[in-house]
């Protein structure tokens, strides 16, 4: 199988792949005014992190599909490429993202529910609906009106099905990395199908499965692989030592 075939044609010329998908050196520079206010070097992953888990915890509250809470993570990642978290409040950037991506994968709910639904995540949450609407064209600005995100669900069975690991738990595996990915910054930086490559190596290592031969006759950039899922080990270090739950 060739990744072309596990790929919409048109991503190739959308502008996920045209905009948004970014070099490490420009990610760098993210977040500059957060910095000084850092100590540790893992502060600002461990930040993204926790927000991300906010994403999660608000879309399954407010009854999503993970895709949709996919989306919005991206959004609120590209977001703070160009700003800080210390001028623009992360709870209600996050909450905008997700309200702006039901509406982009037609799951659209009011955007009043997402306020009272953040507020029960977080009580001292003080935005309501106005501000949420207000914050989109923000959000909308920042994104370019770049709405379209392509996700390496869709190639994760197709790999799967090729490799020859059809067990249920596999797939399984694999798509749990995959949701695992969106609290990295792997999206800014790889096409989606590099990324679900990555989650099938990992859960094949997982697995004790042998796609050796699996991946050297692929017709893809295979470091791109290996350093994905380096971000992806990193990721659950990180966890281990803050004390989160991971996504078995």
């Amino acid at each position: 199988v060739t990744f072309l075939s596990c790929m919409a044609s048109n991503y190739w010329a959308s502008t996920h792949h045209t905009k948004w998908v970014l070099d490490k050196k420009r990610l760098a520079t993210s977040n500059a005014k957060d910095r000084p206010h850092l100590q540790g070097p893992d502060d600002l992953r461990i930040l993204s992190i926790h927000f991300c888990m906010m994403i999660q915890k608000l879309g399954e509250g407010m009854r999503l599909r993970q895709r949709v809470i996919a989306t919005a993570t991206v959004y609120f990642k590209r977001f703070f490429v160009n700003n800080s978290y210390v001028d623009c409040e992360p709870r209600l950037v996050l909450t905008t993202c997700l309200y702006l991506a039901s509406k982009v994968e037609e799951c659209t709910t009011q955007a009043k529910k997402f306020a009272l639904k953040m507020k029960e995540i977080d009580p001292n949450f003080p935005y309501e609906m106005n501000h949420i609407l207000e914050c989109e064209y923000y959000v909308l600005e920042e994104l370019e009106l770049s709405l379209l995100v392509f996700h390496p669900y869709r190639a994760l069975p197709v790999y799967v099905n090729d490799a020859s690991c059809t067990e249920k738990d596999f797939l399984d595996c694999a798509w749990n990395i995959a949701n695992d990915s969106y609290m990295t910054d792997v999206s800014l930086l790889y096409p989606p199908h590099i990324i679900a490559l990555a989650c099938v190596y990992l859960a094949a290592t997982m697995r004790d499965k042998d796609l050796r031969q699996w991946f050297a006759d692929l017709q893809v950039e295979i470091k791109d692989v290996w350093e994905v899922a380096q971000e992806l080990l990193d990721l659950y270090s990180i966890l281990e030592r803050v004390n989160e739950p991971l996504v078995k």
